[in-house]
């Protein structure tokens, strides 16, 4: 057939099930033989059983995209059938059909039939990676007796080894308070033992008399009278700092001076790291008791609690037993004396460890002939399903992140082939993953949305007489298990799995499995969590409060995440005896596949990092060996414990990492290059961008950017994969979206993030800095990402019902940054502190804030105008047009034209000029463009832009007419440029511009230093548009018309594509002698408009097209 619907979407997926969208929009593109096709006229037919409930007649429109359903009301969980009859210009017609099914439609718990969420009644305990946590207890130092204490980071196995850590430290370790009556005023002694290479076992490393830490006046908490009587002790340890009480009075803690000289009580920094953004320690660990020689000491228990609301106690020993029942870990190893242990002389830890992650399980008898059946299912954290064991999906780390207070999403299989007659098994797993855990670059917010996972699920059989089985879950018919082969997984720390109880995992979905020895699961229900704040007053946000109301469930695009890649390691190199070092050649994230050969029990250490240590002085003890220091709290190490049943492949579930490297430890017979497979996750299933040139460092560029795309985009778009943050970081959202949408169709993608952003949107209007979660210290340079967004995917994909939902909020926005005084520089809170990220040249804080605010105006005046608000377009053009006049006659030096600070003192930097030029405020474009050429130039061609200013930095020259500039600085390979990094090995984005150098390596900022960020790689949309000639018509959003204008430099030839709505731009040129061949692809729907570099100018129709003029090299 000459015309033919390719690909047919409703809400832009292909056949959903469990939609709960009440007017969906259908979407569809088109293959033609013949050229220069347009879709004339369509009609869409929806029926539900075979009745018609939307028939749009034949439409007269060459609308393929987004077109709404309008028909009856939907029906819950139904299935209806879309039939698309399109015909084009030429006559000729061509029809598809698809279906969707609708999920509940309501929104709320209405429509799972009573079920609960479920979950373990007991806590999963995995000492070694617990950072964040409270230690108690009561102790009473016996007549006669001078210290005891407590004791916990007892035996941390990244000290136990000295290839386990950076400091090169092997041998014992842990941290003891001890109170100490030796002195007329009794002390606090703080011992750490193995942390550091100065610390002493006989020298505290940190003392402090017995007295309330705040207030002038001094008062003893210990004193003759009450020396031995019972005391309580509380620790607060959150990462690398502790603040101490005793009887509830804080007695240990320190003062810091902030960047703006005012005091910040934080707790004592235990860490030799440091206490912020480094290597978190000391984690829990082995904990226990401590008495002095010839010392005795009563201690009631010993507890251990979360830090964050509710504050639960997931430890407890004491004499009767432990918190879960059986006896204590002390029991056989201490005495009990009046209820308490006695503990005399000694020191003693154990590790208290217990409880794997919650495994759920039920049955369902299935009687007659299934219909259909259905698995509607979500979770608090994420899970993984086995329906007689079998997976029920490809995609991993379901449900994905939201912001899980405002909304969840649910998702809906079809199980109909994976049931039978008969008994049927279905099992869960349950993790942390963004729910609870390590969360967020604060480690103070272990557990930020909740401290226990949980499942709800509803699995609907219906037969083919119409009657149907409902299993919900409940606590009656469903089973829960602690001690199955995962005993740990968290997306900072890792996972831990044991191999000798596979067959559990294994085996549990399975009908026959017995399960007579599991427990009941109980209903957890979240608790409120209350506002905090972890930054210094006048900077940055509170972490907002959290489950204070009851979240919308919905069926929606979840952005599911997927294995999309896979690559064995093309290397491996032996460090020492049963350490292996293997190398994949590229930066990836996601898990790897590993095939092990062990003796039974045999744990294997599994590490993972981005980059090595150098061949420099500063590195000698670690050169060759991982560099681990950027990933901070992220501990990102995996844990298998080996069966000893012949090869063992382990491949990890509910963890994700960002990683070239990866180490294997503690193995006697390391797995071969070709075993160590590593698999990349992401959301985006098909990459659809492509760029190929004659410069083989561009074509790597391209390439890294792809990758860092790809690796940052696991079900919301972060700023790095791999450190403790891969957080929404929005200002790195809105400087990439523009690239990031001509690479795959992202429409859902962002509108899901759009939607977090409006979910964290405060009732006075101020927007996130990141979104999901919150939080964050961005100040409007990322706040703006909701307008800046929006505006992307209007002109991307010309639809008008994004701009309609998220207007609202939008203006709210407006109005909210209007009173924040940017006309009289702005305040520090609604600025932010980061200016242009990273940049090399330092930019005004008010003239970046207020090129930001009259964007923002321009946009939002544009929006106004299309969604036909009149009166709110001109109120907005009229104050753009006021800070437009506000920053020329403030920002621009009027003796020179030079761009200035709000001190008035010159700035003249290259952002400065791009924000001027870009976003259309500054008025004499002939001198600004003349300055940031002299600046490019200046500058040798090197880039002096960050974050904000990098993506805008080309098209400004080409804007001005300097795109020779601008192909200098994108082939300049000297620091700073995009090249250099490819220069240095790279094989995605860098987050700074010299995260490393020949000269300096990591130049000292060894914590603050991602080697996959998206940010600087959004120049790639350049390359597309003036090298390859692909360009928007701003004046036709959605591609349906579309500019092609090529810019010849310096390469010999380019070729690539981007997707658009229809489908697939192409474009390419080659130069053959004097001669200059160029060849372009439209696709059906669309029309293009080409200005060739000799001038002449056609409008093209779909097809494929070469071109040729004659070339002479300038």
């Amino acid at each position: 057939m000459s015309l033919k619907i390719s690909s047919l979407l409703t809400e832009y997926e292909d056949h959903p099930i469990g939609l709960d969208e009440k007017a969906p929009r259908f979407s569809w593109t088109l293959q033609s033989e013949e050229n220069n096709t347009i879709q004339r006229s369509c009609q869409i037919q929806v029926t539900e059983d075979g009745k018609v409930v939307w028939d749009t007649g034949i439409k007269n429109t060459q609308v393929s995209t987004g077109i709404a359903y309008t028909g009856d009301p939907l029906k819950p969980c139904q299935e209806y059938k879309v039939s698309v009859t399109v015909t084009d210009n030429h006559g000729n017609t061509a029809s598809a059909c698809t279906a969707f099914e609708t999920g509940f439609l309501t929104g709320t718990m209405e429509g799972w039939e009573e079920a609960k969420w479920i979950g373990a009644p007991k806590y999963t305990v995995c000492a070694r990676n617990r950072g964040v946590f409270i230690l108690e207890t009561q102790f009473r130092i016996a007549e006669g007796s001078k210290r005891a204490g407590v004791v916990f980071g007892a035996n941390d196995f990244r000290l136990n080894k000295k290839s386990l850590n950076e400091l090169g430290l092997a041998g014992e370790n842990y941290i003891r308070y001890e109170i100490n009556l030796s002195q007329k005023l009794p002390t606090l002694d703080i011992y750490r033992v193995g942390y550091a290479p100065e610390d002493r076992e006989d020298i505290p490393f940190a003392s402090s008399s017995l007295v309330n830490f705040e207030g002038e006046e001094k008062v003893p908490v210990i004193r003759d009278e009450n020396k031995h009587d019972f005391h309580s002790l509380r620790i607060e340890v959150d990462g690398n700092n502790a603040y101490t009480y005793v009887d509830d009075i804080l007695v240990d803690a320190e003062y810091k001076t902030t960047p703006w000289g005012t005091p910040l009580l934080t707790g004592r920094t235990l860490n030799p790291r440091g206490n912020n953004d480094v290597l978190t320690y000391p984690r829990l660990n082995e904990i226990g008791f401590f008495a002095g020689e010839k010392d005795q000491a009563y201690f009631k228990y010993l507890r251990v609690k979360n830090m964050r609301q509710p504050g639960n106690t997931f430890i407890q020993e004491t004499p009767k037993g432990s918190l879960n029942g059986g006896k204590s870990l002390f029991a056989d190893l201490l005495p009990v004396e009046n209820g308490c242990f006695l503990v005399s002389g000694r020191q003693l830890t154990k590790d208290p460890s217990n409880t794997s992650v919650p495994m759920l399980r039920t049955e369902v008898n299935v009687e007659k002939n299934i219909k259909n059946a259905r698995l509607y299912i979500t979770a608090r954290g994420i899970y993984e399903c086995r329906i007689n064991g079998q997976e029920i999906t490809e995609q991993v780390l379901n449900p994905g992140l939201t912001q899980y207070d405002k909304r969840m999403s649910y998702q809906t299989f079809d199980i109909t082939g994976l049931l039978k007659k008969g008994r049927n098994g279905l099992g869960v797993t349950l993790s942390s993953g963004w729910w609870s855990d390590a969360q967020t670059f604060v480690v103070r917010n272990y557990n930020y949305f909740g401290d226990k996972e949980a499942l709800l699920a509803k699995l609907v059989v219906t037969y083919e007489d119409g009657t149907r089985d409902v299993r919900v879950t409940d606590t009656h018919n469903w089973k829960y298990y602690s001690q199955g082969p995962y005993t740990y997984a968290g997306f900072f720390a890792g996972e831990c799995f044991d191999g000798r109880k596979a067959d559990i995992y294994e085996n549990y979905s399975l009908p026959d499995y017995d399960c007579s020895s599991w427990e009941d699961p109980v209903e957890v229900k979240p608790e409120s969590i209350e506002e905090s704040r972890t930054f210094p007053g006048g900077f940055g946000r509170e972490w907002p409060a959290l489950d204070y109301e009851a979240p919308k469930l919905l069926g929606e695009y979840c952005a599911p995440v997927f294995i999309t890649d896979r690559r064995a390691a093309c290397e491996r190199k032996k460090l020492e005896e049963g350490v292996y070092l293997y190398d994949l050649g590229q930066e990836m994230a996601g898990v790897p596949r590993i095939i092990l050969r062990e003796e039974a029990g045999t744990e294997v250490i599994i590490r993972y990092a981005e980059v090595l240590y150098p061949d420099l002085p500063e590195y000698a003890k670690n050169v060759g060996r991982m560099m681990l220091e950027n990933y901070r709290d992220a501990t990102s190490t995996d844990f298998y414990i080996c069966s000893g049943k012949g090869d063992e492949v382990y491949q990890p579930k509910f963890t994700f990492h960002g990683y070239r490297y990866i180490e294997i430890s503690n193995v006697k017979n390391p797995p071969e290059p070709e075993e160590v497979v590593s698999l990349q996750y992401s959301s985006i299933k098909d990459f659809k961008g492509t760029f190929e040139s004659s410069n083989d460092l561009l074509n790597r560029f391209a390439q890294n950017v792809r990758w860092s795309q790809k690796c940052n985009f696991i079900n919301i778009p972060t700023d790095c994969p791999q450190r403790n943050e891969r957080m929404g970081w929005a200002g790195d959202t809105h400087v990439f979206c523009h690239t990031a949408l001509h690479n795959a169709d992202l429409k859902l993608f962002y509108e899901r993030n759009l939607q977090a952003m409006a979910d964290l949107q405060t009732k006075e209007g101020q927007f996130p800095a990141i979104a999901p979660v919150g939080g964050g210290f961005g100040g409007l340079t990322y706040e703006c990402a909701s307008t800046f967004i929006a505006w992307e995917l209007y002109q991307h994909y010309g639809a008008v019902r994004s701009l309609e939902k998220f207007y609202p909020g939008m203006k709210k926005y407006a109005a909210y940054i209007k009173g924040k005084g940017l006309e009289k520089g702005g305040d520090f809170a609604s600025l932010g502190m980061l200016g242009d990220w990273l940049a090399p040249e330092e930019t005004d804080l008010s003239l970046i804030g207020n090129a930001f605010y009259y964007r923002i105006l321009y946009l939002m005046g544009k929006m106004a105008g299309i969604l036909g608000l009149t009166k709110e377009q001109e109120e907005y053009e009229a104050l753009a047009q006021s800070v437009k006049k506000f920053w020329n006659e403030t920002f621009l030096d009027p003796d020179t034209g030079k761009t200035c600070g709000m001190d008035g003192k010159i700035c003249d930097t290259q952002c400065s000029y791009v924000l001027g030029l870009e976003y259309g405020i500054i008025t004499d474009i002939q001198s600004a463009g003349e300055y940031l050429a002299r600046k490019v130039k200046d500058k040798d061609y090197t880039v002096g832009t960050g974050f904000f200013g990098t993506g805008l930095l080309n098209p400004a020259l080409t804007h001005v007419g300097k795109t020779s500039e601008a192909y200098k600085l994108l082939l300049q390979t000297n620091c700073p440029s995009w090249l250099y990094p490819v220069t240095q090995g790279a094989t995605s984005i860098w987050e700074h511009w010299d995260s490393y150098t020949k000269e300096k390596g990591f130049g000292g900022q060894n914590s603050m230093n991602s080697f996959n960020h998206y940010s600087l790689g959004s120049v790639l949309s350049w390359m597309y548009h003036v090298i390859l000639g692909i360009q928007r018509d701003e004046n036709t959003p959605g591609f349906t018309h579309f500019i092609l204008k090529p810019e010849m430099g310096p390469l010999e030839f380019a070729s690539g594509t981007v997707v658009v709505p229809q489908g697939v731009i192409r474009a390419g040129w080659k130069k053959i002698e004097n001669q200059v061949e160029y060849t372009c692809s439209v696709p059906v729907n669309t029309t293009a408009e080409l200005f060739l570099p000799d001038g002449r100018k056609e409008t093209l129709g779909s097809g494929t097209y070469t071109f040729k003029w004659n070339y002479n090299e300038k």
